[in-house]
């Protein structure tokens, strides 16, 4: 049994880190870094640990190329989802990349055995890839789900919010919500993805005009 880390929306790796320095076992597992903008930050953090595998490709539901829109090269708030470049007040350029289908990926690389946690902060592309992944039975291979859901922010409604929630937790998958900078091992179980949390998420975007 492997154990795997997959980091999708790595940015500058602070994701990578804080699950390095805060998960008990970390150095047994593989790290795989999803970026599609290559960044000095990410290239360093693959040289220094050969566990850490960086991918230059935006994950989505298909392999091919898509449209990346760039705020600034390291921004965590670069997307490909064009709902939320029409919420945002800031420029965004468009740059074509490559991405990948996570459900491919995962059935491809990995065993339905292997323990697998998956962070996935991909600025509102989650919507699409839980779903596909569920849909395709490749969230059956993860162990420990870890989200930034973007709701407002991606013209989604709470109603969509709250059944992309239901669709993991019938498939046995428990969201969790992520923020590398607040991540603490002993206290992630308290961050889980509920009706009440979402409104306030929902309810704070509105008040911000979104």
């Amino acid at each position: 049994m492997r154990k795997i880390f997959i980091d999708g929306g790595a940015n500058i790796g602070q994701s990578t880190q804080a699950f390095l320095s805060e998960w008990p076992d970390s150095e047994q597992y593989e790290i795989y870094m999803f970026e599609p903008i290559s960044n000095s930050k990410l290239r360093n953090l693959s040289i220094k640990n050969e566990k850490i595998n960086f991918i230059k490709k935006a994950i989505w539901v298909v392999d091919g190329e898509i449209t990346f829109y760039v705020k600034a090269p390291t921004s965590q708030g670069n997307t490909i989802i064009n709902e939320k470049v029409k919420k945002s007040t800031v420029r965004h350029r468009p740059k074509t990349v490559a991405c990948i289908s996570l459900d491919n990926y995962i059935k491809e690389n990995f065993n339905i055995n292997d323990e697998i946690i998956l962070k996935l902060d991909i600025e509102c592309a989650e919507y699409e890839v839980l779903k596909d992944m569920v849909d395709k039975n490749s969230i059956d291979f993860v162990n420990i789900l870890f989200c930034e859901i973007h709701g407002l922010k991606c013209g989604k409604k709470y109603e969509e919010t709250i059944e992309l929630i239901q669709l993991c937790k019938d498939k046995g998958i428990t969201p969790y919500m992520w923020d590398a900078d607040k991540f603490k091992f002993k206290t992630y179980k308290n961050r889980v993805y509920n009706k009440q949390m979402i409104n306030f998420e929902h309810n704070k975007w509105k008040k911000r005009g979104l």
